[in-house]
């Protein structure tokens, strides 16, 4: 029988690397390894962590391999021998996204080639587990591993804790955390009142309860109790030594300390920081509570081979508000040194082995409790050391859970076509469909009032062909509807239990409904598959995939979703029964998909995301919102949150109707869709029409300072106008001379010479480094 192959995804590994996440993987790796023969350890580590494969395996006794995982460059093409991926830069709610499907690349490439995990177990910190599971619950990969979260602590249940900004990357950060610990198959807790604490947070159901597994880590290996050296009450030391950062409290012990020897003539013992620190201003702040006539008794160091006597030797202060688990505790208690805990962090809880008088001492949380409890531990006889069970790992015990079974169904779905005035893109968009691998599919085309005569030859010709066929209808509204109305349109003549829109001027991938429905018919809780969408220029782009952006989503994130469109997409396989108590609202002129999404999440209904692009749309600049538009758009998104089911966090509205207010953003929707940094959402409109120009393509700026100058010759302009609209018209079918959606013709043209140098990577980047040294 082969070993249970168990790979721990993480960017700590001790000794390698500082942090507790590290130390507790060492630990398990190592308890593990002593118990049994059967389980066979990898770990796979980002790039950016500075691990040498050899060093780590030669440590473990080549009993553990290690794997690393490198992010491909932000902009690198999309299309490999895997899929057509986004890169990096095209994951504007969160970085953490894009890395997470870096994690989900590597692992299904090593499954490819033959290398199967039994357990893939990722850190709740960065969410890095969603991408691989949206994968497996699309049936795509990872159906026999068992996909698991163990509980550290996310950034979203830190984040109360730590001084924070209202940005756009925070909310993607706490939705791509939350989804992940949502859709783990297994989720470990350390202790119980973990597992309940980020229940109530994210907001979980009794359900996800059932596959929490409460399992004690081994928290300190190779350690026994070591006797406390005999030193006087008045000379021994306090020692702070986890981290200083805001969410440690050092301020807390500072304070504390200085108390206690104000208050303690008689006391000499000295106050050891003896941590790291990540800020130095943060650093500063904390020195600065010193007074000066105390600084020769506080002494700033950071951690080296003296921790062990430090802590045997004083009385350890911990003092976070939160901790999930808390090794130092552990470690000074075994030390034999005299520990002192927050009695309000859940880490030191009733459910914990800590108990006050007996291993440690505890305080309330506050400055003087802290200094009453610090001269309490000083001058008390020593305390037993802390005694626990570590519990056997799951992946010793339990057997890998797999996907569900695949459903032999095969529903009818409604594909609906908008078609306005795009005609010569309508038959790429049929084309596509038809060549789906679903076979129970039906097309229903909605023209919204089109006039041009291209337009009209083609729907002639298509009402022809539906009328011998079931599988083909059209719908000719007389009167402009709008994308809404268009669309409700099409669902009322919807036969199918699933839908999906498209625009005439998008493209399906072939198997994308097949595996959608399956994965529906399987998954009951889902109410839809929203795929990444891949954005090109022309005919030819699409053919040789070459793609100018992506718009990702992550599906169900009912805080994201109320300041950015990150659900989903209109042409998300939705089951037609959503429409039951929603259709898309028609007052909305722009941006009716967001609107719909927003109340169906709201509602709790969930959707899973494709990681390859199976949508494919011709871009398309939008002309710039004006005043009046944005100000209708805004007061009409107040009205869907006003009638949102709630309830909602009073911050968390505040923040979605400051990011749309029109003294916010000059254009929110171009920012959100361009390759930038999170967005904070108090950015004044100067700031944002900065970042806005910050944002263009460098070729943009040149071909404009090009533009000006030959202005300069007013003969020569016209002519060079002329020969360009004459280059753009033969780009491709639906291509426009005006450059879509009204964008100079210059920038069409220098976009199409900007990707034939892309096909010579060495010339484009060298053609790029020059201009911008130029410019």
């Amino acid at each position: 029988m082969s070993p249970t192959r168990v790979c721990l995804v993480t960017d700590e590994l001790y000794p390698f690397t500082a942090g507790g996440i590290g130390r507790l993987t060492h630990n398990l790796i190592v308890d593990s390894l002593r118990r049994t023969e059967d389980v066979e350890f990898h770990v796979l580590v980002p790039a950016t962590v500075p691990l040498q494969p050899a060093q780590v395996e030669v440590y473990f006794g080549n009993r553990v391999k290690l794997h690393v995982c490198r992010y491909r460059e932000p902009q690198q093409g999309a299309a490999d021998a895997h899929g057509i991926y986004p890169p990096l830069s095209a994951f504007r709610d969160t970085r953490w996204h894009g890395e997470s499907l870096e994690f989900m690349r590597y692992l299904k490439a090593r499954e490819q080639e033959g290398l199967r995990f039994d357990v893939v177990e990722f850190i709740d910190f960065h969410g890095w587990a969603f991408c691989s599971l949206q994968e497996k619950r699309l049936g795509l990969a990872f159906a026999q591993t068992t996909l698991s979260v163990r509980l550290h602590s996310t950034s979203g249940i830190l984040m109360p804790l730590e001084p924070n900004t209202l940005e756009v990357e925070n909310l993607g950060r706490y939705e791509i955390e939350r989804k992940a610990l949502f859709d783990a198959d297994v989720v470990v807790a350390h202790l119980p009142c973990i597992a309940s604490i980020n229940q109530r947070f994210y907001g979980f159901d009794e359900q996800w309860l059932r596959k929490v597994r409460v399992e004690f880590p081994p928290v300190v290996v190779d350690a026994a109790p070591v006797p406390a050296p005999p030193i006087p009450a008045t000379q021994r030391n306090l020692v702070f030594i986890t981290k200083i950062q805001p969410l440690k409290h050092p301020d807390v012990f500072v304070r504390a300390a200085v108390l206690l020897m104000r208050g303690w003539p008689e006391y000499a013992g000295k106050a050891v920081l003896a941590c790291h620190s990540f800020d130095s201003s943060y650093l500063a702040e904390i020195k600065g509570l010193v007074p000066t006539d105390l600084m020769d008794r506080f002494v700033f160091m950071k951690p080296g081979p003296d921790r062990d006597v430090l802590m045997r030797s004083g009385v350890v202060a911990i003092t976070s508000r939160f901790e999930s688990l808390n090794l130092t505790a552990y470690e000074s208690s075994v030390a034999g040194g005299r520990l002192v805990l927050n009695a309000e962090c859940a880490a030191f809880g009733d459910d914990s082995p800590f108990v006050d008088g007996v291993n440690c001492h505890k305080y309330d949380g506050t400055v003087d409790g802290l200094a009453a409890t610090l001269r309490k531990a000083l001058e008390a006889p020593g305390l037993e050391p802390v005694k626990w069970t570590v519990s056997t790992p799951y992946w010793e015990t339990q057997a890998p859970v797999a996907a569900p079974a695949a459903s032999t169904r095969t529903p009818l779905v409604s594909v609906i076509i908008l078609n306005q005035d795009r005609g010569r893109s309508l038959p790429e968009a049929l084309r596509s469909v038809a060549a789906s691998t679903y076979p129970e599919v039906e097309v229903i085309v909605v023209d919204d009032a089109s006039t041009g005569g291209f337009d009209l030859q083609v729907l002639t010709r298509l009402e022809q062909s539906a009328a011998t066929t079931q599988d083909l209808r059209v719908i000719r509204s007389p009167v402009r509807r709008g994308l809404s109305g268009a669309r409700n349109l099409g669902l009322r003549a919807a036969r199918g239990e699933y839908v999906l829109s498209l625009d005439s001027d998008g493209c399906l991938a072939p198997g994308f409904i097949q595996y959608a429905v399956a994965a529906l018919e399987a998954q009951p809780a889902f109410s839809g598959v929203a795929p990444t969408s891949g954005r090109f220029h022309g005919a030819e782009d699409l053919a040789e995939r070459r793609f100018a952006d992506f718009d990702v989503y992550l599906g169900d994130c009912p805080s994201l979703s109320l300041v950015a469109d990150r659900v989903s997409s209109h042409a998300a396989l939705l089951r037609k029964s959503l429409f039951e108590k929603h259709g898309y609202d028609e007052a909305l002129l722009s941006h009716e998909d967001w609107g719909l999404f927003v109340r169906w999440v709201q509602g709790g209904h969930r959707f899973l995301v494709t990681n390859q692009a199976q949508v494919f749309t011709r871009r398309s600049e939008r002309p710039p919102l004006t005043d009046a538009e944005r100000r209708r758009f805004f007061q009409r998104l107040v009205g869907i949150f006003d009638g949102l089911q709630g309830p909602l966090h009073p911050s968390v509205r505040v923040f979605s109707l400051l990011a749309h207010s029109r003294d916010a953003m000059v254009d929110l929707f171009s920012t959100l869709h361009a390759p930038a940094p999170a967005l904070s959402a108090f950015a004044p409109v100067e700031v944002a029409q900065a970042m806005s120009a910050a944002m263009r393509p460098l070729r943009y700026d040149v071909v404009d300072w090009m533009n000006a100058a030959v202005k300069r010759l007013p003969g020569v302009h016209p002519l060079l106008k002329q020969v360009a609209g004459a280059t753009a018209v033969g780009s491709g079918p639906g291509d426009s001379a005006e450059g879509g959606g009204g964008s100079p013709l210059r920038y069409a043209l220098v976009d199409r010479v900007n990707g034939l140098f892309k096909r010579a990577p060495l010339v484009h980047s060298a053609l790029r480094w020059t201009i911008s040294k130029v410019s």
